[in-house]
């Protein structure tokens, strides 16, 4: 398998994502301490074009790669010289974003790595084989992807013929809609049960297939609620909230599945955790989007954006994609979590995700109830964020250091 030997390829997607949750404590940092020399735009794209290109996609290619290709055909010129553009463009985005934003030079880094996860794409889908629900959540999830793609083409045109209106936010939306529902919900979901059925797991298969048909069915129309702030129509709201209920029938099915899991794992306590965190945060993003369909929540989520919005985004992309993602290869074997400096790291890391959260909501709902606000809310949301980013780079050291256990 590409990479198998040193790991290099997951070793660069958790430096990756050190740099991007380094970039978001800076912006942290600025808030609570404002300073005319940080570029605020620059170092958000940055931070968040590296966190889901960089760390996760990179760590969902690898994944896909070790449950669902084959060792021989992983190892075809296609595979290796698509993944070093991959990863030369992202690192190179680091850099782009930060000293000059969506400029030319970015935008050319942008589409270079679009063309080659075209390549990429066709290729998985190609030797892809079998019919079972986790490769068809394998390959949805690069539908998705490739349908999320459309997007980032179309904003050169919206900007040149309109500049940023309304169409061009929603056309950004379309992005991260598919992106985030689409690709990687479906490709993770994908791997952590074909991970269950490498262990032998029994997991009722229609409970797996009608979590995959609902969760399919409402991913479309599920975009409309990425969009309600730009319309009055209440036809929207109502297709809005016919997917998100969906999605909330996916969620039953995939509270029974994980009833039947959570009786036949013989994980460790890291693994279950890491499990737990993802699966509640999950949850949490459903239900999330379901009260995103009323227009109360709409207008109020607008308003308060820097708590609501933005503490969405991140109990996605932290509490449920990154979390998962590392559950994902620790049982692959491709990171060590056992030893003492690896554990502490999680511990950080999860406090550090929890408290952030629970922070931004909090302060949220004060402000939309008009109760006072946390003292010294910037402040503390800087220091639990501090935790994330020591996390990381304590789970990256790791990799470096002998288990004390064995891997589990």
């Amino acid at each position: 398998m590409l990479f198998r030997n040193n790991r290099t390829l997951i070793l660069i997607s958790i430096l990756l994502f050190i740099f991007s949750a380094f970039y978001g404590l800076v912006l942290r940092w600025n808030f609570a301490f404002p300073s005319a020399l940080i570029s605020y735009k620059n170092l958000l794209q940055g931070h968040s074009h590296v966190a889901f290109l960089g760390w996760g996609y990179l760590a969902v290619i690898y994944g896909v790669f070790e449950l669902f290709i084959c060792k021989e055909k992983t190892n075809l010129p296609v595979y290796k010289v698509t993944l070093a553009i991959v990863i030369t463009t992202i690192i190179l985005m680091l850099f782009s974003f930060l000293l000059s934003g969506y400029k030319v030079f970015s935008i050319v880094l942008l589409s270079v790595f679009g063309i080659t996860t075209y390549v990429l794409s066709f290729r998985i889908l190609k030797d892809l084989t079998g019919e079972s629900i986790s490769i068809k959540l394998i390959k949805y999830g690069i539908y998705y992807y490739l349908i999320s793609s459309l997007a980032t083409w179309f904003l050169a045109f919206v900007i040149i013929t309109q500049g940023k209106t309304n169409l061009y936010y929603n056309s950004v939306y379309f992005y991260l809609h598919f992106l985030y529902n689409g690709f990687f919900v479906f490709t993770l979901f994908g791997m952590l049960f074909k991970i269950l059925e490498n262990h032998l797991i029994t997991i009722s298969t229609s409970l797996k297939k009608y979590f995959f048909i609902f969760l399919n069915i409402a991913c479309i129309p599920a975009y409309i609620l990425s969009v309600l702030w730009s319309t009055k129509s209440i036809t929207f709201n109502i297709i809005g909230f016919l997917a998100s209920v969906l999605q909330f029938i996916s969620l039953v099915f995939l509270f029974k599945i994980l009833k039947q899991i959570l009786v036949q794992i013989r994980w460790g306590y890291t693994s279950k955790i890491l499990l737990k965190f993802a699966m509640v945060a999950y949850s949490l993003k459903i239900l999330a989007q379901l009260a995103s369909s009323f227009p109360y929540f709409v207008e109020k989520s607008l308003a308060l954006k820097p708590y609501f919005i933005i503490g969405y985004l991140h109990l996605f992309t932290l509490a449920f994609m990154s979390v998962l993602l590392l559950l994902i290869l620790k049982q692959l074997k491709d990171i060590s979590i056992n030893s003492i400096i690896s554990k502490v790291g999680i511990g950080f890391f999860l406090t550090g995700i929890f408290f952030t959260e629970l922070l931004l909501f909090l302060q949220g709902f004060l402000l939309l109830l008009k109760q006072k606000p946390i003292t010294n809310y910037t402040i503390i949301l800087l220091i639990f964020s501090f935790f994330i980013v020591i996390g990381i780079i304590q789970i990256f050291i790791g990799q470096f250091v002998k288990p004390v256990i064995s891997n589990k």
